[in-house]
């Protein structure tokens, strides 16, 4: 298998379905594998218009009653290097602050040729770092297990993007790494009542207008009817 088939079966085990992005040379051979194993891929007039649509898709799969945000596959975007890459900045930043799983796939130069390209060459995880979980630089014989450890670092606790910057030899060239089993979800946050339920309830009680706000995380974990319930049986708002 090539470097950029281990990539796509690992994504394709982990139930992705659909990606999204513009191609450029650097990551033909990653459109080419994750098309031949299953994956759909979209092609887009831009690297944003690609993002919101992967976080659209992600977020209709995980709202659908099947699951939570941990058991939804993580959204694939895809770049090429320098300009792509940086197209899609606003995106990325986005699926960071809205709490969405988002693979973020980008081509690259081997670094013996980064020495000696002019132009459309720079730091992907430098600037990727503020708006990241975690950015990953593909290597060769250890694909698979990077491709767990991105997976499991999107989905688990408040679910974000990852970065994998992709080098050309790396996608192209064979490696003796087998396909990846499927790698199970993280479970979802633990619980941990803010305070003693015996306080709260007293607290609750002595309220005369209680008002619920919930957030991204509530919707994160499907506590949509637990928060429902909650509200007909007190008579609160919702926000």
């Amino acid at each position: 298998m090539t470097g950029a088939e281990i990539i796509a079966a690992s994504l394709k085990t982990a139930g992705c379905s659909t990606a999204f992005g513009i191609p450029g040379g650097e990551v033909l051979a990653l459109v080419d594998a994750m098309e031949r194993a299953g994956i759909r891929f979209v092609l887009t007039k831009h690297e944003n218009a690609a993002g919101f649509m992967a976080e659209g898709a992600w977020h209709a799969e995980a709202s659908d009653g099947t699951g939570t945000a941990q058991s939804t596959a993580p959204g694939i975007l895809v770049a090429t290097l320098g300009p792509g890459m940086a197209n899609a900045v606003n995106v990325v930043a986005n699926a960071h602050q809205e709490r969405v799983p988002l693979i973020f796939l980008t081509g690259c130069v081997d670094q013996a040729d980064a020495e000696t390209y002019t132009h459309q060459v720079f730091d992907h995880q430098a600037v990727l770092a503020p708006i990241v979980k975690a950015s990953f630089r593909a290597s060769r014989a250890a694909l698979a297990p990077m491709m767990g450890k991105a997976l499991a670092v999107a989905l688990e606790g408040q679910p974000g993007p990852v970065h994998i910057d992709v080098p050309i030899s790396v996608a192209e060239d064979e490696t003796a790494e087998t396909a990846p089993v499927r790698i199970a979800p993280p479970a979802g946050l633990k619980d941990t009542p803010a305070a003693p339920l015996d306080e709260t309830r007293a607290l609750l009680a002595a309220c005369e207008r209680p008002l619920v706000i919930a957030g991204v995380d509530a919707l994160n974990e499907g506590a949509g009817g637990a928060i429902t319930e909650f509200c007909e049986a007190t008579g609160a708002p919702l926000i």
